[in-house]
């Protein structure tokens, strides 16, 4: 038999994937699984983006879309990054991605080389060190210990870095733990940060809206816009908006760093559904009622099921 790369010896398949294989198996046996493998809201996508998508259909807009996605879509990305994260982005510092983990891959893809460290907080989501290992580079965890409320620590985060450190990744809020770094805590990295100029930062934000009871999400580029120059923002359709089927994601960076995403991402995937583009974009723009949002209450309806998240501010839960 011909042979295999070898880059398939630095990664296996995520225990998450292989439970959540196995619950799907068992489920379509007629067995009653709870399934807490995977973060799946359990409310469904909201209808407006569904009409949106249909009428889309309908008009014809099933063609390939541009590869860093579509203007309009890309427009309400730019509204909701000045909304909610008072991020100002130029359409050509934003690219949509198919979900927001093609994001992460086309951002490490884009610039690691071989030896290249990631520095990551951990408990984190299994994904950001297999995809570093993908990419012939090597992840660098950082403990995040229990009487942090399993937050990283800035001090932490400065040790780890090397001269060869390549990103730091940050996940906020987290996932598996839940925890939530505020705006001071998220100053204190960043000034770690300011030190190390030759370290890319990826601030991913896909959970930005399961927070509770008043917390109020930042992000590290909003606290430090010094970094904005090698700062990427990621985010998504799925978690706010339980559209994780339609694998909608985004983010904002500086131009280069986009360019070269999208670069990526044309050789792997090109372009992003249109369709789906079209729901992402009302999903953005349209009523936002009943959806996970960080300046209310999370309705009960609206609680995550999933094992990754189901510890969201368990501290903070009423």
């Amino acid at each position: 038999m011909p042979a295999f790369a070898d880059r398939l010896g630095r990664v296996q398949v995520a225990a998450s994937v292989q439970m959540t294989i196995r619950a799907r198996e068992l489920r379509a046996q007629g067995v009653d699984i709870v399934q807490l493998t995977i973060g799946e809201p359990n409310f469904d996508s909201p209808r407006h983006a569904i009409e949106a998508a249909h009428k889309a259909a309908l008009a014809g807009q099933t063609k390939y879309p541009p590869q860093d996605g579509i203007p309009a879509l890309k427009q309400a990305i730019q509204r909701k990054f000045k909304h909610d994260n008072g991020l100002e982005y130029a359409l050509d510092e934003i690219c949509v991605t198919n979900g927001g983990k093609q994001a992460i891959f086309n951002a490490l893809l884009a610039t690691v080389n071989p030896g290249d460290e990631s520095v990551i907080p951990v408990p984190s989501w299994s994904a950001y060190a297999l995809m570093t290992k993908l990419c012939d580079g090597e992840p660098v965890f950082v403990t995040c210990p229990q009487n942090n409320g399993f937050k990283p620590r800035a001090e932490d985060i400065d040790a780890a870095v090397t001269p060869k450190t390549k990103w730091l990744i940050l996940n906020n809020p987290n996932n598996p733990t839940g925890a939530c770094c505020s705006a001071a805590e998220l100053r204190a990295i960043a000034d770690v940060m300011v030190k190390h100029p030759h370290v890319w930062i990826m601030s991913d934000d896909m959970y930005e809206h399961l927070v509770f009871d008043g917390f109020k999400h930042a992000t590290i580029a909003q606290v430090a816009p010094e970094l904005r120059d090698r700062t990427v923002t990621v985010s998504g359709a799925s978690k706010a908006y339980a559209m994780t089927g339609w694998r909608i994601g985004y983010a904002g960076g500086p131009k280069n760093l986009i360019r070269a995403m999208v670069n990526m991402q044309g050789q792997a995937t090109a372009g992003v559904s249109t369709v789906g583009q079209a729901a992402a974009a009302a999903a953005l723009d349209g009523p936002q009622d009943g959806v996970c949002r960080a300046d209310r209450r999370v309705p009960q309806t609206a609680r995550h099921g999933g094992g990754d998240v189901e510890r969201l501010q368990r501290h903070q839960l009423p």
